[in-house]
């Protein structure tokens, strides 16, 4: 930006340094221009957070027999996000439009070497189809992300339950409201159309649809889909992915069981550890497992070479020992 508060022309002209240099790094995505070789951007000008780990542009992932699969080719990624919902994805923040951008997830990318959309390699990880199937069109604009309807835990199983809401019944529910309450209703739905959980209700999901019922005069039933689990180590080996930059968590008190399955995965191999590790710490696992549990699965990521760098009531954070010794992010 111009002194004068105008976009400057050429905002790459002083990428190494300078005011102008910093430019793109406080745009969200949409605002980004576009990738190298579209309007005479050239390669070595185009701007990127930090050093790339391939020596010219990242090779792109190999498409397998299905759309949803990819192989990487034995390559770490940039990020593996389980547990989608319906907002705060990498899919949005990187291919979505803009009303769907979040600082939430913009902040974690800045542990990722390649936030391109192009180029950025990353797993999408979520049991109910429809929120998949609502990712699938900005995920297009990500060839080398892939988007897995499935559920993670520390076991493989087939067709288990996963209880949630309809959001199709949802949309028929705020049709019954006059117009000026439904834009409410949607706000205060959003919490609801995240707690779709395995086998059990979500503790707090009667407390919500009781709270709608009392406001609105309606309230969503529960619908029961089926989704297949797979282990961490399946995950791993179906795309064959070795490691990650970011991994992030939210699974409705499901998430110390995947870092369990974690663990175990990646005491096999060394290079498997996530750099740095985000998952929910807001008491759901400690209600399913006992109370405990999330401080349990942070001490085991610690003595294996975690460092516990931020812990709230809504997420931790931990970082790989190695990393922050190899890594200057």
């Amino acid at each position: 930006q111009g002194s004068g508060g105008a976009w400057s022309e050429d905002p790459w002209s002083a990428r190494k340094g300078g005011e102008k240099a910093a430019w793109w790094r406080q745009q969200p995505p949409w605002k980004q221009p576009r990738r190298p070789g579209e309007e005479g951007c050239a390669d070595e000008d185009w701007p990127s957070p930090w050093p790339s780990p391939w020596p010219h542009e990242p090779p792109a992932a190999s498409p397998a027999a299905s759309p949803s699969r990819l192989d990487f080719g034995g390559a770490a990624a940039n990020f593996v996000q389980i547990g989608l919902g319906t907002n705060t994805t990498f899919i949005q923040n990187l291919a979505g439009p803009w009303e769907e951008w979040t600082k939430t997830v913009d902040w974690l990318s800045e542990a990722m070497s390649e936030t391109r959309p192009s180029y950025v390699r990353g797993v999408a990880v979520e049991p109910v189809g429809e929120l998949v199937e609502a990712l699938r069109p900005a995920a297009k604009h990500l060839p080398s992300v892939c988007l897995l309807q499935a559920a993670i835990g520390e076991v493989d199983k087939v067709g288990v339950d996963v209880l949630g809401l309809s959001l199709e019944a949802c949309e028929a529910l705020m049709q019954q409201l006059a117009p000026n309450r439904r834009q409410h209703f949607r706000w205060d739905l959003q919490c609801l159309q995240n707690m779709s959980t395995l086998e059990k209700q979500h503790p707090e999901m009667a407390v919500h649809c009781a709270y709608l019922a009392e406001k609105y005069g309606v309230a969503p039933g529960l619908v029961t889909r089926r989704a297949d689990v797979w282990s961490y180590g399946r995950l791993a080996r179906s795309l064959n992915f070795v490691g990650c930059e970011v991994l992030m968590i939210d699974a409705e008190g499901h998430d110390t069981r995947i870092l369990r399955s974690l663990i175990r995965h990646c005491r096999q191999d060394s290079r498997a550890w996530p750099s740095l590790i985000q998952f929910e710490t807001m008491g759901h696992c400690d209600r399913l497992e006992g109370t405990g549990a999330e401080w349990k699965a942070i001490h085991s990521l610690e003595k294996a070479g975690y460092l516990l760098v931020g812990y709230s009531y809504r997420d931790t954070h931990l970082v790989w020992q190695g990393a922050l010794r190899r890594d200057h992010r």
